[in-house]
Order: structure tokens, then sequence, then C-alpha cells
């Protein structure tokens, strides 16, 4: 996929970066017309969405359908996939949900970054900014045709309009992030605070909970809408409390007897005290490092990273002597030498390599590179780049314009 023209940064789609996050994230809705004239179609395509409900095991999961403003059951649409008698997944059937659109039904996909690189591209850039996972949905709705009942989501959103125009109405978001998704009447919601029509590369903020409906207008409408619940504070600081816990000093196990028990080993007091050294470890945590930590940690989840494995290991192949290594993420143990080799434990695998190997990996814990051909000391240039391509294939080096999520 050539991504030169889908988005590149999370300024393509809300433009200034410093605007968007002072005067509307998580405050109020952003228009921006044209934010993406003339690419918006390399994201998704209604061919790419044929070819995909046109699969043999597409799950139900994946698969929503809402007519009249009401969601469609899923066994209107569905059926199961047997062999030779048994029962072996249900599946989306394509001629029933073509059936269910023609009749003036809006399908949705979720998770289309799980099927489309372009999507996949997309969320990408969301995981990057936020450092959470997100999901890309299409909504595809026929013309004249309104989708979803007014409704909120407890997740950020970020519409692309891809094809076609929808006809938007939105209502003021209330105060804080509402808990689960919620439909509404638009008697109960008053005058809407926006009336819009987006059109193809037209992108729009809604805030976390705030009230909305759409309909298509005189053709087949096509939009992308890319969902965030990026963490809160509470989620950051329970992600710090637990990595601290990490820490020998809470490895034990407490008896928690009645306190008239005369066996009771002092529970309350031994609470006092571990309770007073975790307060001691977050008054001494290195608040940037930390913060790079969590950045680090949200971008890793599973959703949001995007491993490149396949592409590592055929470049451990075809390594260089002048390729430019150091050490990954991957977790390694070292342990002692026996005098001549010491031992690895990496990903599960106990191997023993010589002392200078160890010493090389020992030496790129800061950072630094160095090139296959000198990776292993005292050995001619094939045999450093053999054990190179070793380390590399098992995780331990990686090349150092691989990218890390």
């Amino acid at each position: 996929m050539d991504t030169s023209t889908t988005p590149q940064g999370f300024e393509d789609l809300v433009g200034d970066r410093q605007v968007f996050f002072q005067e509307y994230f998580n405050r109020k809705p952003l228009l921006r017309r044209g934010a993406l004239d003339g690419r918006a179609r390399d994201l998704v395509s209604v061919r790419q969405l044929d070819d995909i409900v046109a699969m043999q095991t597409v799950s139900p999961a994946y698969l929503r359908i809402a007519k009249d403003g009401r969601g469609v059951p899923g066994k209107a649409y569905t059926r199961t996939v047997s062999e030779r008698g048994a029962a072996l997944t249900e599946t989306v059937v394509a001629e029933q949900v073509y059936e269910l659109f023609r009749s003036g039904g809006t399908v949705t996909w979720n998770a289309l970054n799980h099927f489309l690189p372009a999507a996949r591209h997309l969320a990408d850039l969301f995981a990057d900014t936020f450092a959470c996972p997100s999901e890309v949905v299409a909504f595809l709705t026929p013309a004249g045709k309104d989708g979803y009942a007014p409704h909120h989501d407890p997740v950020d959103v970020y519409v692309i309009q891809i094809e076609g125009t929808k006809d938007w109405r939105i209502w003021e978001p209330v105060p804080g992030r509402r808990a689960g998704k919620a439909s509404h009447r638009p008697e109960d919601l008053g005058r809407p605070a926006i009336e819009t029509t987006l059109r193809a590369g037209d992108v729009l903020y809604l805030p976390c909970g705030t009230p909305h409906a759409a309909a298509a207008k005189d053709q087949v409408s096509l939009h992308l809408s890319v969902t965030v619940e990026p963490r809160r504070w509470r989620d950051l600081l329970a992600d710090t409390v637990q990595h601290l816990l990490q820490a020998p000093d809470f490895d034990g196990f407490p008896h928690l007897a009645d306190p008239a028990d005369p066996a009771d080993p002092g529970t309350a007091a031994a609470l006092a005290t571990l309770t007073g050294r975790l307060a001691e470890l977050l008054a001494g945590t290195d608040t940037a490092a930390e913060t790079g930590r969590l950045r680090r940690a949200g971008r890793a989840r599973a959703g949001a990273a995007r491993p490149r494995e396949f592409e590592r290991l055929a470049s451990a192949d075809v390594l260089a002597p002048a390729a430019l290594l150091r050490r990954s993420p991957v977790p390694v143990e070292i342990g002692p030498s026996d005098g001549a080799r010491s031992a690895l434990l990496v990903n599960g695998h106990r191997l023993a390599v010589p002392d200078a190997v160890a010493d090389a990996l020992r030496g790129l814990q800061d950072g630094r590179a160095v090139t296959a051909a000198r990776f292993f000391p005292g050995v001619d240039e094939a045999r450093s780049v053999h054990v190179a391509q070793g380390l590399t294939r098992l995780g331990v080096l990686e090349t150092a314009d691989a990218m890390r999520s």
C-alpha cells in the first residue's frame, strides 16, 4: 500500500495540534472542511467493503446493520459454517447483507483496521498521538436514509467523510465523560447546536459523550469513524502504582486474621509500613521518566502496536556487515560466566554465548549502536555477522532504523 497520500500526521486531520488540544479536545466539536480533500478515498473504498463482506468467514462481531434507527438481529444476516455436520463458526452471509442494505439498512464494519492496511495506518496515527489503542469503523448508508438514532458514544470520535454526503445533527456535549453508549429521543435533546453536511474529505471531531445523528442525502454515503478512549489520570496513576508494586518489598503474603486472633502477625502494622514504603516510592518517582514509560506502554498495548516481525526476520537473513544494530526492547537476562560462555534467557529460549558477546550486549544497554561486522569483537567479519543474525532473529538485536511502537 502506498501511504503517501493518506494522512501522515495527526495535524492532517485536526489542523494545528496546539490549537486543537487547547480549544477543542474534550471540550467541543471541530469541523474541518476539506482536510483530506482528494485523499479520503485512499483510506477505503466501497469496492473494498464488497471484498470484505464476500470473505467466507467474516465473524458477525465485525459487522452490524441498523434499519429505521434500530439494530437488526444478527441472525438475519449470518449463518453457521459446518464441516461434516459439525458446527465450526458463525459467519456473515453477503447476499443477506446486500438485501438489508437495498432495503434501507446502514452497514457498519467494526475494527476495519483489522482488514485494511490504510485503516491500520490511520489507527497508528491515533495510537502515536494518544498512546492508547484506537479503532476504525466504517459506516455505509443508502441514499436518503438515516443511520442510527440520536446517541452518544463513551469515546472520542473523529469522523472522515469518504464518499457521498451526510447530514449531521450535533447536540452540546455534557461536561465530563459519560460511561457507556446511550440513545436519545430528539425531543429530549432540544435544538441541535450544529446542523451541517459533510462532504468527501471533511473531518469532524466529536468529544466523548456528544449526542449526534446522521443521515445520507441523495447518494450512498461512506464515512469512517476513528474512536479513541484516552486513558484518564486514574488509569495512568494506577499503571504507575502497579509498576512500583513490582518491587520485592511487596512480595509477602499477609494473613488477614481476626484482629483478636493471637495468631494475627500484626497485619495492620505491616500494611502501614508498606503503604509508607509505597508513598516513598511515589514521592521519589522521576516523573519525566515515568511519563515516557507510560507513553511507551500505551503504544505497546494490544491493538496499538504495529508489529513488523515478518519484515524484521526477513531483513535478518540479508543482514549487511555495515548494518547498525542496537538492543531491542525485548527483555534479556544475562547470566554468570562459566569462564568462557555466559547464559542468556530471552523469550523463553536459553542459550550460551561467548563472554565477548555477552559483554557486547551489556555495552549496548545505553542505546548505542554497532555494526554487524564489529558486534563480536576478536573474530572475523563473517562470524560476527552470523552471530548478530542469530540474535536478531531471536529479537535481542534490531537494526537502528527499526520502527519502535
